[in-house]
């Protein structure tokens, strides 16, 4: 009797780890790229090569890879293949508001809970070869919110999400009291009209986002901030705001500033500079008609700065989500070097954002988020033919 209930236990356990040992090792998916010219951003081009992704991931990169027989090739002959772009400051996709206006200080909020993953925007973006994008908070509060990082593609937030919690986005500059109003400005109102809200001035944005990081005990993401375990951005485009920024940055040591929109900054080389603060340049076309805040904008800005050994990336900060890659076609034409420029599009966005270990280049290990073109990136003719998301082709222009 007892070997009569054992054996069919044994067959049963031994049919039982057969049907988990194979759901566990499913077939991996290979893709090869080759016959392309190869620009991978972290090294030298290759003038005709192969990628080879493996379950979404890059496995090799070079001139001589050998293709398993298994991978689904695609031939790019003739055509040039990088990494996907990186928007370092994207605000498209968001169901509604930038900020929570409730209160001048919000480090707590999360810009990512209003991204809408069906959003139009987010598939423009997509087809204008833009793969990862940090969604950062408006910049009408003190202290914004905080930012993180999505691929542009996929159903649901969860399955876009790269990174959470990258930074910390705080302002100063007119956005940040424009509209507010003071006591006096608000027609009497009584002291809990929503029309009363800080701050009125310059002086007052200033004065709010060093009192937000003095209380790390009321604002646990500005304990972070001052610990370092978080970056601080700062939306600053004219020259006094960016001082005051560093300023800041520096009486409370704060180990990580980013400065966004950053304008002026040709006129704080020096300072940027010499404190490697990164700074990530907003849409500009023409200098005379960009120029909010009564600003100096130059077309050389992005230029100047990396000449100088600053860390330069391109967002499009609210605007048009299509443009990124004519941002960088627009710095080189103004003096910018077509390295760095393609860099402040790729590698270096994803650097600033705090996901270049994963985005940016066409490197062993990372996602193979990677462009098709027909011609080079840097040329305005040229057009995106094919994106890849993890290995998946998720556009194609035909």
């Amino acid at each position: 009797m007892r070997n009569r209930i054992l054996a069919p236990t044994v067959c049963c356990l031994c049919a039982v780890g057969s049907s988990i040992l194979s759901r566990a090792q499913p077939a991996p998916v290979i893709v090869a790229i080759r016959n392309a010219r190869i620009m991978t951003v972290s090294g030298p081009d290759i003038a005709s090569g192969t990628v080879l992704i493996v379950d979404g991931k890059i496995k090799a990169v070079g001139a001589e890879v050998t293709i398993p027989r298994a991978a689904t090739v695609i031939d790019a002959t003739g055509k040039v293949v990088m990494p996907g772009l990186v928007d370092a400051n994207a605000r498209f996709g968001l169901r509604a508001t930038a900020n929570e206006q409730s209160s001048e200080v919000t480090p707590q909020m999360r810009v990512l809970q209003q991204v809408n993953p069906r959003s139009p925007e987010i598939r423009r973006a997509l087809q204008s070869g833009v793969t990862s994008a940090c969604i950062t908070p408006g910049s009408e509060n003190v202290v914004g919110g905080l930012c993180g990082v999505i691929k542009t593609s996929g159903e649901t937030l969860k399955q876009m999400l790269l990174r959470n919690d990258v930074a910390e986005l705080a302002a100063l500059g007119e956005d940040t009291f424009n509209g507010n109003g003071a006591f006096l400005r608000a027609g009497g109102a009584g002291l809990d009209s929503i029309y009363l809200r800080r701050p009125n001035s310059r002086m007052g944005a200033v004065f709010e986002l060093r009192r937000a990081l003095d209380q790390p005990e009321k604002y646990p993401m500005m304990a972070r901030v001052r610990a370092g375990t978080l970056t601080l951005r700062v939306n600053a485009r004219v020259a006094n705001d960016i001082r005051a920024a560093v300023t800041i940055a520096d009486e409370f040591k704060v180990p990580h500033l980013i400065i966004d929109d950053c304008i002026e900054g040709y006129r704080d080389i020096d300072v940027l500079a010499g404190r490697h603060i990164p700074v990530v340049l907003g849409p500009f076309s023409d200098p005379q008609s960009f120029a909010p805040e009564r600003s100096a904008a130059l077309l050389n800005c992005a230029g100047l700065l990396s000449a100088a050994g600053v860390p330069v990336a391109f967002g499009t900060n609210g605007g048009d989500e299509t443009q990124l890659r004519m941002f960088a076609i627009l710095a080189v034409r103004g003096g910018m070097s077509a390295d760095l420029a393609l860099k402040a599009i790729t590698q270096t966005a994803a650097d600033i954002s705090g996901v270049g270990d994963h985005v940016g280049s066409l490197q062993i290990g990372k996602d193979a988020d990677i462009l098709i073109l027909d011609g080079d990136p840097l040329e305005i003719t040229s057009n995106i033919e094919k994106v890849l998301i993890n290995g998946q082709v998720v556009y194609r222009a035909d």
